[in-house]
């Protein structure tokens, strides 16, 4: 599927899985009541159609909403908005090589594209094999340029 067909297909699941809640009551209490799981799922739901009934988007588009732009100094390449996002706005999806931690510590890979989550680290570092994500950089500081958080 491309981008335009995986959005829209969430689209349709959403959709369907709230006019489901509404048709049996709170999504949040009948998830509840079948596993802790369900649960969790059901309150990432329900956060996300508030985003979006607020203005989030699934994806923001690269060089209209956000751009890989170069970060100042010699730190090189960061992702920056070009626009206002609307709170829970997903940037996109972090892709890259997917391994365990333990081939990823002994791969030749230098960790700078790495992300660990859930025991499994997604490595960006091979551009052909990533995306835009993996220029998404973490500051404690503010610059002069407002970052895609």
């Amino acid at each position: 599927r491309n981008l335009d067909e995986g959005t829209e297909h969430r689209r349709r699941v959403m959709t369907t899985l709230f006019a489901l809640a509404a048709a049996q009551g709170s999504l949040l209490e009948a998830a509840t009541r079948t596993s802790p799981v369900l649960r969790q799922v059901a309150q990432r739901l329900l956060w996300r159609r508030t985003a979006l009934e607020n203005g989030a988007r699934f994806f923001c588009e690269l060089d209209r909403e956000i751009e890989v732009a170069p970060s100042g100094g010699a730190k090189g390449l960061g992702l920056f908005a070009k626009v206002d996002l609307a709170e829970g706005s997903v940037i996109g999806r972090y892709t890259g090589v997917e391994m365990g931690e333990d081939e990823f510590d002994a791969s030749p890979s230098t960790g700078l594209y790495a992300m660990r989550t859930n025991g499994v680290v997604i490595d960006g570092e091979d551009p052909d094999r990533s995306n835009y994500c993996r220029f998404i950089n973490h500051s404690v500081r503010r610059g002069e340029r407002p970052g895609a958080e």
